[in-house]
């Protein structure tokens, strides 16, 4: 489901039941193909054309063009030392030198732009092959990744929307923007202290001292003090309990949290507790340092999906959203969201489920055009998708719809990252 808030639906905590077959089966396939392909190789390698006693013959030949292309090379060096004791140049002038020659065959190409306005990003029909800068308005700024393009929106207020196909039926994305890191993320060894982002690296500045934060020690700004709250504006929450409102962290329950027994069952065979915190440590800190550099993030645009044995979520409109049951709970979304981006290699993205941290982010960035995010009427014309049953995203004529993005009102609910107790995530 789509990682989003508009005020907290219900809570609920994780169902861990999850189908298990298929994965030996795959990786049987795998391993039998590659051991095929690398004896085929080495037999071609050695006896085929291009072989092994081919080369050997190729090396003599090129050895020998060598040595005489040296001698060659040498005698023009002779001619070039003699020319420049009887004060000729190689530019037929005396005293200067001449310029650099451009290399053999190539012809020098001024730099491609990566920087465009909105409106020729919106003219192009193909995805961005490169990550690139797109102009706003007078002031604003955003970056589409490689393998996106501009789909539709007016002004970053609206909500632009990219998509990672040239035609109707990719998935869709709206521009978070994040004016300042420190609304969504805080560092706990160094309470109060600004946040920047310089060179590819964050830094906390406090104490008169520029600190560099571990992983374990940047923490999500979350805009609720205690569990049971929804969104409360401008109120944010820097305290960090092991059984409160937290993130990034694990859940500690014995039963439903994140067991070395479930982790291995459901995410993968062997991985433990502890080596599953500093994984949801480390993909913290990476996001918070895209925020940092980019100043945003994308939000799926609708509810995500997963095709009929698709391993990897969408956001597309018009098909049923996730819903946490039997064969989908959180481990399993948490999996498929992180899949969209690992199996779609031309995506310079990584995709995940939203942190809690970007929900409130995305709620302050709606409250800040007008939005009553805190109401279930938020603005007028909208009104709530109650298609419980059958949860379709962006349904023809809704007006379940802010900033661009679909169902926040209604439809399904909305997992995010965030610890809530400590047996399940928060839940919108």
């Amino acid at each position: 489901m789509k990682e989003k808030k508009i005020k907290t639906k219900k809570q609920a905590q994780k169902n861990l039941n999850k189908r298990e077959s298929g994965i030996t089966l795959i990786a049987l396939v795998v391993t039998i193909v590659v051991l095929l392909i690398l004896a085929g190789i080495t037999i071609t390698f050695v006896l085929g054309e291009g072989g092994i006693l081919d080369m050997a013959k190729e090396a003599a030949k090129r050895t020998n063009e060598a040595k005489e292309q040296e001698l060659k090379d040498f005698a023009d060096f002779q001619n070039q030392v003699e020319n420049w004791i009887n004060g000729e140049t190689s530019n037929g002038g005396t005293g200067e030198s001449g310029t650099e020659p451009t290399p053999e065959g190539t012809t020098p190409t001024p730099e491609q732009s990566t920087t465009k306005t909105l409106a020729e990003a919106k003219a192009e029909s193909e995805p961005f092959k490169e990550t690139t800068e797109v102009k706003v308005g007078e002031n604003d700024t955003m970056t589409v990744p490689g393998g996106f393009r501009v789909k539709e929106g007016d002004s970053i207020d609206e909500g632009i929307v990219i998509t990672d196909s040239a035609g109707e039926t990719g998935n869709e994305f709206v521009w978070v923007p994040v004016g300042n890191i420190n609304s969504m993320v805080w560092c706990k060894d160094h309470v109060g202290s600004e946040i920047t982002y310089e060179d590819g690296e964050l830094f906390c500045d406090g104490d008169g001292q520029k600190h560099t934060p571990s992983t374990t020690q940047l923490a999500g700004k979350l805009y609720a003090t205690s569990t049971g709250e929804s969104f409360t504006a401008g109120i944010p929450n820097t305290t960090f309990s092991s059984s409160g409102l937290r993130e990034p962290d694990i859940l500690t329950s014995s039963t439903y949290g994140d067991t070395d027994a479930n982790l291995s069952k459901y995410l993968q065979p062997d991985l433990t507790q502890t080596a599953f915190k500093e994984q949801l440590q480390n993909e913290f800190y990476e996001m918070a340092k895209s925020v940092g550099k980019y100043g945003g993030f994308y939000v799926g645009r609708y509810e995500t999906s997963l095709p009929e044995g698709s391993s990897k979520s969408e956001s597309k409109a018009g098909v049923k959203s996730l819903y946490n049951d039997s064969d989908h709970n959180w481990y399993v979304q948490y999996k498929c969201n992180k899949a969209y981006a690992e199996e779609n290699k031309n995506l310079a993205v990584v995709s995940s489920t939203i942190w809690g941290c970007q929900y409130d982010a995305m709620m302050n960035w709606m409250l800040n055009n007008g939005i009553t995010v805190t109401s279930t009427t938020p603005t007028a014309n909208v009104e709530r998708n109650e298609d419980s049953a059958g949860r379709i995203t962006g349904a023809t004529g809704s007006k379940d719809k802010l900033c661009n993005i679909y169902d926040l009102l209604g439809n399904s609910f909305e997992w995010t990252m965030e610890a809530y107790y400590p047996d399940c995530c928060k839940c919108q």
